[in-house]
């Protein structure tokens, strides 16, 4: 009888190592193709991919986390406004429920911020008072959790860099948004190797521009 549960104990961890396995190998490669992605196609693709993912996984929030990512990409670069809505709504569906799974993460918390300024994008006049102060509520949100996310530096700098001088923004009150988020992403180190790690590159290249404006 020992022997029995012995070998089925063994079996059960077998069995959980494998889908373990599994599901490590099919979000590397999907995150790897969602971030050589460049046409909407493309995705839609991997955000169907995670998608089906999260519905074997379904306590693992990473899954809806990089679907929801993929949706607004997407809407940043659809034209029709209409469109770009729809998007948006089923990037805020798969946020809603990896909020679910995971209500304390910084990562989440920070998508949510970079979620809003596409939706103000379609929309300034009408949307902007509304959603400016839920995307800075996200974002400080996301801090209070995890006050070295450099994403959160990354996205404040982006949002100032694009916003008239007369509003408080502009290149020369980006700069210093940009250096904090580089000098972040260069200490900062993802808790796992599927856990969200980008952003740098694109800090990197606008560092770079609005350093080169300002010397001109």
């Amino acid at each position: 009888m020992k022997k029995s549960i012995f070998i089925l104990a063994l079996l059960l961890l077998s069995s959980a190592g494998f889908a373990n396995e599994a599901y490590q190998k099919a979000m590397s490669q999907s995150i790897e193709k969602l971030f050589q992605a460049k046409t909407i196609p493309e995705y839609v693709e991997v955000a169907n991919q995670f998608e089906r993912i999260s519905q074997i996984e379904k306590a693992e929030w990473l899954p809806l986390y990089y679907a929801s990512f993929a949706y607004i990409m997407i809407s940043f670069q659809e034209a029709e406004n209409t469109k770009k809505d729809l998007y948006l709504d089923l990037a805020q569906k798969y946020l809603d429920q990896a909020m679910a799974i995971e209500a304390n993460e910084s990562e989440l918390f920070m998508l949510q911020g970079f979620l809003y300024p596409s939706r103000i994008n379609i929309d300034p006049i009408n949307r902007g008072m509304a959603l400016v102060g839920k995307m800075n509520a996200a974002l400080d949100k996301s801090l209070e959790l995890n006050p070295d996310n450099p994403r959160v530096y990354y996205l404040r700098a982006t949002m100032t860099a694009n916003m008239p001088e007369a509003f408080g923004g502009g290149a020369a009150k980006a700069l210093p948004l940009y250096q904090k988020a580089a000098e972040k992403f260069q200490s900062f180190k993802p808790k796992t190797e599927l856990s969200p790690n980008w952003g740098k590159e694109m800090n990197d290249a606008e560092l770079g521009k609005i350093m080169e404006s300002i010397a001109k």
